[in-house]
Formats: C-alpha cells, sequence, structure tokens
C-alpha cells in the first residue's frame, strides 16, 4: 500500500481544557480501499517533521474540519504542520490532495482570495467536465478564480470552484468529502488511486 501524510483537526475538549487531535475514522476505511496507509500527522511541526524524515511517506492529504490562517488571521499548530507538509512534498516532488479546508489551505498558500458563500453546507450538485455529480460540502467559504497556475476541474451550479489541478505542483484539490458518502463514488476512488499512483 502507498504510504501518505495526513492532517488532522484540533479539537478543544472544554471540560477538561485539552486540545486534541482528531480525524474521521471514516477516512482510514475509504483510503484503505483505495489502496492507500494513512499516517496520521500530529499537529506539532517538530514531530512532524521527524515522522517525515524517519517514514518518507509517497504523498500528503490535506483534510477538512475547522477555519486555516487565511480565514482566522493567525497561524495555530495545525497551520503551521501544513505548511511543513507543503514544502515538504515541494521539495521531494511528491503529490498533494487537498479536501476542502485542505483546498482553502493549499489555493489560498497560492494567492487565491476566499470569499463567503451561501447554501455549502450538506449535498449540492457539481458540474465536471459536462459531467453533473451530487457531492457531500460542508463549508462557508470558497473560491470564484483559481490561482496562476490551477486549472478548474469542476464548479457548483452557483459558480464556486470545486475541484482544481496543478500538474507542474503535483497538487489537486476538491471542497466536497469523499469520505462521507455512504457509498464512496467511483470518482473519487479514482481520484485518491490518480494522484498518489495507485494501480487499480
Amino acid at each position: 500500500m502507498t504510504l501518505i501524510a495526513i492532517t488532522m483537526l484540533r479539537l478543544l475538549d472544554t471540560a477538561r481544557g485539552e486540545w486534541r487531535d482528531a480525524i474521521d475514522e471514516r477516512w482510514t476505511s475509504f483510503l484503505s480501499h483505495c489502496g492507500v496507509l494513512p499516517l496520521y500527522m500530529p499537529n506539532d511541526a517538530r514531530v512532524s517533521r521527524d515522522l517525515l524524515a524517519r517514514l518518507q511517506p509517497q504523498g500528503v492529504l490535506l483534510t477538512g474540519g475547522g477555519s486555516c490562517q487565511a480565514l482566522s488571521g493567525t497561524a495555530d499548530s495545525r497551520d503551521e504542520t501544513e505548511s511543513l507538509l507543503l514544502a515538504w512534498a515541494a521539495k521531494h516532488r511528491l503529490p498533494v490532495l487537498g479536501v476542502c479546508r485542505g483546498m482553502q489551505v493549499m489555493l489560498s498558500c497560492a494567492g487565491a482570495k476566499l470569499e463567503p458563500l451561501s447554501c455549502h453546507v450538506g449535498s449540492h450538485n457539481i458540474h465536471s467536465h459536462g459531467v453533473v455529480r451530487r457531492v457531500n460540502s460542508f463549508h462557508n467559504y470558497g473560491f470564484y478564480v483559481a490561482p496562476s497556475g490551477y486549472e478548474v476541474e469542476a464548479v457548483s451550479e452557483d459558480g464556486v470552484i470545486e475541484a482544481v489541478s496543478n500538474l507542474g505542483l503535483g497538487h489537486s484539490a476538491v471542497m466536497w468529502h469523499p469520505e462521507r458518502h455512504q457509498q464512496w463514488h467511483s470518482s473519487d476512488i479514482s481520484l485518491i488511486r490518480r494522484v498518489f499512483g495507485v494501480a487499480p
């Protein structure tokens, strides 16, 4: 199986006053089905750097959940870890897939502007290369214009960019959550395999 580094969200347990790294367990089963072995990266850039050096994953997945630095205005430990992962992937010429927040991070770093949206929480239709499909979406900010070098691969019916790619950088990104579908969509499985070079 192909080993890839995967980011996790930060959750505050107010009862205990503890910040916790967390991820939807559906990612594990979805990625396993796609032939990908997840290496979950803690929101600690120093430890994540050591894990990358020791285990040498073959790609990076920036997952969803929470607000990124482009929205909050400040970098927390997750933003620092994701910046490290993007730089590491670029240095080693490895593929990166951004999902929801991950796409926001990727395109914001490339100079795109996040815009407030409505009606993007819940399922909605997207148009991709002449095909219409329904996706599981959960975001209040997105992009109407892709940064230089990025090709738009899908848009929503209200003109919001839903998927992009940059072959030169090895970047791909989507604004929906492939792991959340009750039955995984064949095109999402193909996307994971294509991005990370997994044979069907």
